[in-house]
């Protein structure tokens, strides 16, 4: 039976009750479903997108004690992940593999030298051994030649082992789903069921095959990981987690020829960083730094963090000569860290977490290593549900024994890697290999039958699942492999069975997804909003080896055209292809468009209108109601634009465009709605410290908007802080040249703003505060928009609560919501890279016809015929 053909069964089944469903197909999802089937349970595993996406294909591939975690004082998570270890270095031989480690150290780091060696000192002991002697200078320099000569320096010895995590996450489904359990990737979970109060099930949806199914279930487990909180925000439960982005590079073995794990300081810092083989490779690593943009974007290592890596690599490796041009492939991590508020990412600890909260169990945190052990705790919290699991035995066997492969045409070293990558499948794939499939793929140890058993076995679904989990040549071969995908097509498209059409699009696809966020970036990009990083990478040098660039990659032309009514003034930020129209209200102007807009240049074209406030747009003799700035804009997009566009509103600029879409859907060829301006629903109400400053900024004659604070004026840099500040925003989010470029706007309309300027700001105020009060109009236009809508809110905008986005969701179901939980009320401006993906994602499923355009279902004719083709 193909991997389809399960895939189709297996979603036919999905009504049938079952004991278990989990959520997260990573590490500790694996886990769960691996011990509860020992139980006999009934389990459903499913993925939102494939098996270890996220952290648990990403890690620094080491099965570790936790050394680093003695400075925390953890040491009886030090005791278990030693044990969990030992387990995983029996049961998985072949696939977790020992590997000797050792700390380089020099006296000269004083107290950190002697803490670092009495810290191996204890870890030995932990291990049931007794520490080693170290390695002299002389000693050192004949085992690790490339190490810097350096006298004095010594090797610290210990032990640690490596693993290919994706492999030990997919050897433990198919473990789990040999013994009865079922998985199911690509699926995603859209809401959760409850009865009397406790979560019973959940809703299904296929984004493979577009389809949908409500499962139940007597228990359910939340094992997403660093999207835990996600998943509890159903329940309205408050955030746990402080996601930490963990990045490396990768070169080649022989380029980086290395015999142990090395462990040092970073030159800049009392940070650890790593290097060691792994596979055909050298990996360095790791950073450890909050992570801001949206956790469904894949993650990307920064141009800093590169820095920071090649810098300790050229301190501790410096007679390599390595260079830029040396790293093979790069990738990122986001770790599931339970936040206890430390200043210091790395000084947070990495136990794991469960919780019960109405019926659904949560368990999130902890690391690769005591996956077992989480996985136990997870199920313990079941007991009284599922009185099965009682029977559970918490020390016992973890991974099968695999059968032999003597009789197969191989090296042993072949022999003992494809029994710990496969398991009990490993004869099967060395039996399906064709003439030349058991010998290996050029520059590797992967061996080209791999690719067909997993194209064949493995639930396949996207050509970056083959190649980037199911086998590792993504990472270990220079530009993703480009150079062996005929080969591989060869091989794997019929196995898949896709089409040449469906294999070109994959390929284009994946070649772009591993250009963006395998490779080193290409050009300097703005970091995402509010990457802070840690204090040694703050204290960069002078001239970075990555300089960055600023946002704007072409001049802004500002226009006018006239229209009824007077001149309106717009920036055409340039572009091609669909038109979108970026409207910005209350106190905005076309500068807050401008992180945002050149990086959409790329997709569409680019054009933004002002309103109201300190744009072009001249107030005077203009009336600036709603109904009043919806007829501008008609006008705007008739004459200039001269067809259907995206209208994307913020604040008041989303009520206009609401507005406009449900009135004139014939010149609308889509909505985006960021943090728009919406009654607050029932029971909630704007918070009042808000909506006294929202008053206090549309006072006419206060200072024709020059504010007082603290007894003294605050000056036109001073009044766009305070208008960022009005709209909850981070204002070290927001870029350093959009505040100068604002703030010399702002300078220089107050010098010939005309009287009664403030007077109209107050009027559009009113204005949208009486049609928030009219609920029943609002919702009017809501229910008329028949464009495919994109509704996207900072959960932390107090000016707009998140309760009414939710409830704008609630009335439309068919939109897309995209709730973006650590910014605020201008997320273009404070995060700008995560806003314009998730602009771009909804544009090719909404725009492009790959899901439908309509809720009716039907295609709309205005947005055929008025958007040109990419």
């Amino acid at each position: 039976m193909s991997a389809f053909t399960e895939r189709e069964t297996l979603w036919g089944a999905l009504a049938a009750p079952w004991d278990l469903i989990i959520i997260g197909g990573g590490i500790t999802g694996a886990s769960v479903l691996r011990e509860a089937t020992r139980a006999g349970l009934k389990a459903l595993l499913v993925e939102q997108r494939d098996f270890a996406w996220g952290t648990s294909s990403r890690s620094s591939k080491l099965v570790h004690g936790g050394l680093r975690y003695l400075a925390n004082g953890d040491v009886p998570l030090v005791r278990q992940s030693i044990r969990e270890r030992q387990r995983l270095l029996a049961e998985g031989n072949g696939l977790v593999q020992p590997l000797d480690f050792m700390l380089a150290s020099h006296p000269r780091e004083g107290g950190k030298h002697w803490q670092g060696r009495a810290g191996i000192f204890v870890y030995e002991l932990l291990t049931g051994r007794w520490p080693r002697g170290n390695h002299a200078t002389a000693q050192l320099r004949e085992l690790e030649p490339s190490l810097v000569q350096e006298e004095g320096l010594i090797g610290v010895p210990y032990d640690e082992a490596w693993v290919d995590d994706a492999r030990l996450v997919l050897r433990i489904l198919r473990e789990g789903v040999a013994a009865g359990g079922s998985a199911l990737n690509h699926v995603r979970v859209t809401g959760l069921l409850r009865e009397d109060g406790r979560v019973t099930g959940v809703e299904l949806m296929d984004t493979v095959g577009q389809r949908s199914a409500t499962v139940r279930a007597r228990a359910v487990v939340n094992a997403t990981g660093v999207w835990a909180d996600s998943v509890r925000a159903h329940l309205s439960a408050a955030p746990k987690l402080r996601p930490l982005r963990g990045s490396h590079l990768v070169f080649s073995s022989q380029r980086f020829p290395l015999a142990h794990g090395i462990s040092f300081r970073h030159p800049r810092g009392d940070r650890f960083v790593c290097v060691m083989p792994w596979e055909d490779s050298t990996l360095v690593g790791t950073t450890d730094l909050d992570h801001h943009p949206s956790l469904d974007q894949e993650p990307s290592i920064s141009s800093e963090e590169v820095a920071y890596l090649m810098e300790a690599v050229e301190s501790r490796f410096p007679a390599l000569k390595l260079t830029l041009d040396d790293v093979v492939s790069c990738y990122a991590g986001v770790r599931p860290v339970i936040s206890s508020g430390a200043s210091d990412p790395s000084k947070e600890s990495r136990e794991h977490l469960v919780l019960e909260e109405e019926g659904l169990v949560t368990v999130t945190g902890g690391k690769l290593t005591t996956c077992r052990a989480i996985a136990h705790d997870a199920l313990r919290a079941l007991r009284r549900r599922i009185p099965e699991l009682a029977s559970l035995e918490p020390e016992g066997p973890f991974l099968g024994t695999p059968p032999s492969l003597d009789d197969a045409p191989l090296s042993p070293e072949a022999r003992l890697r494809l029994r710990g990558r496969y398991g009990a499948d490993a004869p099967a794939l060395v039996a399906m290999a064709r003439p030349g499939e058991l010998d290996s793929v050029p520059g590797t140890s992967t061996l080209w039958a791999e690719l067909r058993w997993a194209a064949r076995n493995e639930s396949v679904v996207h050509l970056d699942d083959l190649l980037l989990r199911r086998v590792r040549l993504g990472l270990l071969l220079p530009r993703g492999g480009e150079a062996h995908l005929s080969a591989i097509r060869t091989l794997c498209q019929q196995e898949l069975g896709w089409d040449d059409t469906r294999w070109e699009s994959e390929a284009r696809a994946y070649l772009t997804l591993w250009r963006t966020h395998y490779a080193l970036p290409e050009q300097p990009r703005l970091p995402a909003g509010g990457e802070l990083l840690p204090a040694q990478l703050e204290k960069a040098p002078e001239k970075p080896r990555l300089r960055l660039a600023t946002s704007q990659s072409s001049p802004v032309r500002l226009q006018t055209v006239n229209l009824q009514g007077g001149p309106v003034h717009y920036a055409d930020y340039g572009g091609s292809g669909p038109t979108l129209v970026m409207l910005h209200g209350l106190g905005g102007c076309y500068l807050n468009w401008l992180p945002a807009a050149p990086l959409l240049t790329k997709h569409a074209r680019v054009l933004s209108l002002d309103l109201i406030g300190f744009g072009r747009t001249p107030m005077a003799g203009r009336s600036v109601g709603v109904a009043s700035q919806q007829q501008m804009l008609q006008h705007f997009l008739t004459e200039v634009v001269g067809g259907p566009a995206v209208l994307v509103g913020n604040s008041w600029g989303g009520l206009v465009a609401l507005a406009h879409a449900a009135q004139a859907p014939e010149t609308t060829a889509g909505l985006v709605l960021v943090s728009p301006a919406q009654p607050p629903p029932l029971g909630t109400r704007l918070d009042p410290v808000q909506a006294a400053r929202l008053v206090l900024h549309t006072m006419p004659g206060v200072g024709e908007y020059i504010v007082w604070r603290d007894g003294k004026r605050s000056g036109a840099r001073g009044l766009f802080m305070d208008l960022l500040t009005l709209g909850c925003a981070d204002v070290r989010r927001v870029p350093q040249e959009v505040v100068e470029e604002n703030t010399a706007l702002l300078a220089e309309r107050m010098e010939r703003m005309p009287l009664g300027h403030s007077a109209s700001y107050l009027r559009a105020t009113r204005s949208m505060l009486l049609t928030l009060l009219g609920r029943n109009r609002f919702e009017s236009w809501v229910r008329g928009v028949r464009a495919p809508t994109l509704l996207v809110h900072g959960r932390q905008d107090r000016l707009v609560p998140v309760a009414s986005s939710k409830a704008l969701a609630a009335l439309r179901p068919d939109w897309s919501f995209e709730p973006l939980d650590d910014i605020g009320h201008v997320p273009q401006m404070e995060d700008a890279p995560r806003f314009v993906e998730r602009m771009t994602r909804w544009m090719d499923e909404s725009l492009y016809g790959r899901r439908p355009a309509l809720s009716t279902g039907e295609e709309s004719p205005q947005l055929i015929a008025g958007l040109a083709t990419r």
